[in-house]
């Protein structure tokens, strides 16, 4: 992914339903913070998913939500 960034074919970088462990080990090691993390987010699962909200939010990372 960094690799496609640093050529310019690519605007930013997303990834999709990271949790709290990959999110850290991806912003400690990557060159590049994600832009947006998409994650299926709905009332009953919210609890599961706060504390990668909370550090989404910390970081500025976009949370981008999808429902079924």
């Amino acid at each position: 992914m960094n690799k496609v960034k640093h050529a310019g074919l690519a605007k930013s970088i997303g990834v999709g339903n990271f949790t709290l462990d990959l999110l850290q080990r991806t912003v400690k090691t990557g060159k590049r913070v994600p832009a947006v993390n998409q994650i299926r987010l709905h009332p009953y699962n919210y609890a599961s998913w706060k504390d990668v909200l909370e550090f989404l939010a910390k970081r500025g990372i976009v949370t981008e939500a999808y429902g079924s």
